[in-house]
């Protein structure tokens, strides 16, 4: 299956140097119909890279636009500067069932996140589920058990619920797998494959109507039917590469750190992560969020040592009108506050501040400012940009308060009491708008990645001018203002009523 998949990755690469050069006026989007033999794609995730270059990701989500459980996986294109040129790899690859095989006992990868570090490293997490297991039916726990005061990952065998075996360390590329302390004759490799007294273990592969396809592939503790296998909760799964995303990592497998036993799911805030300075050095951070009580908070994972040991910081807390917080993206603040900007159950995009580099954060309050669809990642980047002065910030989200549609650039301007100033909103299209994700280009334009269907993307690439306004770089004509509804132009006034009654009440 992966000599297949290489073979499909080259033809995929023969195929698009046959498009020829790419003027810096017409971008090409990284995950078109057909890319990777892929029909559907969700959740963009996209990032500058310190030398110019540009990172996607994105779900391969092959013929059907259903999240987990279903057959999913990630795949990461990169550009020489984000106009295209885009060379692909599949690191989050899971082959339990056949690639454009829909099925809900499928394993999955879903949701990532990009991340570089100061030393050039690019980090992806993202979710991973043993087969059958999503978001709707994740079980509580960390999906671990302890032994001796340590956390490791735990198993059991098909069609039992006694977890008592558990991978140790690794050593020299392979960690025994160990019951009561003793070993089993059981091994996984780095990439959690399974063998049995040093002998890779295979299994059928199965297709359409879970159906077996006729090939054998390896077993691997994420999928249900291996001789082992793993808890059906979610488990983070970070990679890393050393060449820019052209190649990647092995799993690192983040629950035994930072999973609680008390809840069912945390999970990736997809788009970016953020990496900030401390006192001790770097800190790298991935905005999370969790589902325990059956309330969504968000908050962050963290390392202070390149990303060898992560930590967990607080949940959220957040005003009731927004009901929860949940997919976030991080800005910074001159003074060093972090700015957290989080999906909830309002109509308007809440944020909440952290002094102490994301361990923990003010209550999330609605921006009243920023008014459009509720339930909906949204994107927020700091750029290198000043308009008058000050620090400009950018957003991307949907701007219609009755569904997924009508997206909208904001452009706004730090004061210098930290609040944020909006002084402009730019009509990305009007229909469909869900998903999107944000980067500043080397050349200092903006690229924009966004679903613009329920499964296909659209990539545009603007140029910010003196008024803080967005024009396509391309030279095509800027979209159209979407119309206003009845519903619309309340929740407006409603905003304008919370605006001006903060005013009155923080003279």
């Amino acid at each position: 299956m992966k000599q297949m998949l290489a073979l499909l990755l080259t033809l995929t690469l023969l195929a698009l140097c046959g498009v020829g050069a790419f003027a810096a006026n017409a971008p090409q989007n990284p995950f078109e119909r057909g890319t990777l033999f892929c029909s559907e794609y969700r959740i963009p995730a996209l990032l500058t890279l310190d030398d110019g270059s540009v990172v996607a990701a994105a779900d391969l989500r092959w013929n059907h636009g259903t999240d987990a459980p279903q057959n999913l996986e990630i795949g990461v294109a990169v550009s020489p500067d984000g106009y295209g040129g885009w060379r692909y790899t599949v690191p989050n690859y899971l082959d339990d069932y056949a690639d454009g095989a829909g099925s809900k006992q499928s394993a999955a990868y879903i949701d990532s996140a990009l991340l570089q570090s100061e030393s050039g490293r690019v980090f992806l997490l993202a979710d991973l589920f043993l087969s059958g297991t999503g978001y709707p039916n994740a079980q509580k726990g960390s999906g671990c058990v302890t032994v001796d005061g340590k956390s490791y990952i735990a198993l059991t065998s098909k069609g039992s619920s006694d977890y008592s075996y558990y991978i140790a360390p690794f050593d020299g590329g392979f960690a025994p797998v160990m019951q009561n302390g003793r070993p089993t004759g059981y091994s996984v490799d780095t990439q959690y494959r399974l063998y049995k007294d040093g002998a890779a273990l295979t299994m059928a592969q199965k297709g359409d109507g879970d159906k077996e396809t006729g090939k054998q592939i390896a077993q691997s503790v994420f999928y249900a039917d291996a001789d082992l296998h793993v808890y059906p909760t979610p488990f983070l799964c970070l990679r890393h590469s050393d060449d820019g995303g052209k190649t990647w990592s092995a799993p690192t497998l983040l629950n035994p750190m930072v999973k609680k036993q008390s809840e069912a799911f945390l999970g990736v805030c997809p788009g970016r992560g953020f990496a900030v300075k401390t006192d001790k050095g770097e800190r790298l951070i991935f905005p999370v969020y969790s589902n325990e009580n059956k309330i969504e908070h968000a908050l962050t994972v963290f390392s202070d040592d390149g990303g060898r040991t992560w930590q967990r910081g607080e949940d959220v807390r957040h005003k009731l009108i927004l009901q929860k917080t949940s997919e976030s993206q991080i800005i910074t603040l001159p003074d060093g506050t972090l700015r957290m900007f989080s999906r909830n159950g309002s109509h308007y995009v809440s944020f909440c501040d952290s002094t102490d580099n994301g361990q923990s954060w003010t209550k999330a309050k609605p921006d009243y400012r920023l008014l459009g669809t509720k339930n909906c990642m949204v994107s927020f980047i700091n750029t290198s940009k000043m308009i008058d002065g000050k620090p400009v910030v950018l957003g991307s989200m949907g701007s219609n308060v009755e569904s997924r549609a009508d997206g909208v650039l904001r452009t706004g301007l730090i004061e210098e009491d930290g609040r944020i100033r909006w002084i402009a909103a730019t009509p990305v299209n009007t229909g469909f708008f869900g998903y999107s994700c944000l980067t500043q280009l080397a050349d200092g334009n903006v690229a924009l990645l966004f679903e613009d269907e329920a499964s296909h993307f659209c990539y545009r690439v603007y140029t910010l001018e003196a008024d803080g306004t967005l024009v396509p770089a391309d030279g095509s004509d800027p979209a159209a203002p979407a119309g206003a509804s009845f519903l619309q132009k309340l929740y407006r006034f409603f905003a304008d009523v919370m605006l001006f009654f903060q005013k009155i009440f923080t003279r």
